[in-house]
């Protein structure tokens, strides 16, 4: 069903204090740095070594745009979700509604350019679960 942890989203209140963590201390090169004005929110994608995974900080800069914000204000810096990488990621949203009712968000490309499905916290034990369609990531 899932073929690999794709990534772990943290939530950090100052993007560029945490780079200065993980990429200045911790030697993590960011794969991409990017802001998406209409979602409100700076990110960073960070590869994991070699295991083809990301670390995702993720930072708010609008509090009425960005559906991250709350998360924070909330729990602090903290991990908002994981995502697995799915080839198959419709046949496996069809399969996970159908046969365990656990629902997800329409697919959507997000501004990272991953295709990407929020799975139902109702369903999911309160979990932030994402998949990410590995046959996009991929292209």
């Amino acid at each position: 069903m899932f073929d690999a942890i794709h990534h772990v989203a943290y939530v950090v209140p100052d993007l560029d204090r945490a780079l200065e963590l993980f990429r200045d201390t911790l030697g993590m090169e960011p794969e991409q740095i990017w802001a998406s004005e209409e979602e409100g929110n700076r990110y960073a994608a960070l590869r994991v070594g070699d295991s083809g995974a990301f670390l995702e900080l993720i930072c708010p800069t609008d509090p009425a745009r960005s559906k991250f914000a709350a998360h924070l204000d909330e729990h602090g810096a903290s991990v908002h979700h994981v995502a697995f990488r799915d080839d198959t990621m419709d046949a496996t949203l069809a399969t996970l509604e159908a046969a365990f009712g656990i629902g997800g968000t329409a697919p959507i490309v997000s501004s990272s350019g991953w295709r990407i499905s929020f799975l139902d916290t109702n369903a999911t034990q309160d979990m932030g679960l994402q998949l990410v369609d590995g046959r996009h990531d991929s292209e």
